[in-house]
């Protein structure tokens, strides 16, 4: 019997599969500067189809700013891709993939 109320609740019913548990987004930190979009891509796509990938670039230099976000096309690409990249090394920096967050719409 299920005797869980209201974020209880949410927390399971986001954990089932084909809910918003887990998002088709990761943010990658700590990456070189050089990192370029294509390179970026090319590291992350073996673990599936990627919809989008994004460099942030600093607004006055264009310069990357050493981290990103790459969206795949399933959940289990994401997923698989957090496991493993999380503390690999790339270009000789440690970098941390994790889950994106879900941004605030105000």
């Amino acid at each position: 019997m299920l005797t869980m109320r209201g974020a209880g609740l949410l927390g399971l019913a986001s954990r089932v599969a084909g809910t918003k548990g887990f998002s088709t987004e990761i943010f990658v930190s700590r990456l070189s500067f050089y990192t370029t979009e294509e390179e970026f891509k090319n590291t992350f796509s073996p673990f599936g189809a990627i919809e989008e990938v994004r460099l942030v670039r600093d607004n006055q230099t264009g310069r990357p700013k050493g981290f990103g976000f790459v969206k795949y096309s399933s959940q289990a690409a994401a997923e698989k891709a957090v496991k493993a990249m999380d503390g690999r090394i790339i270009r000789g920096r440690l970098i941390f993939v994790e889950t994106a967050k879900e941004r605030d719409s105000g």
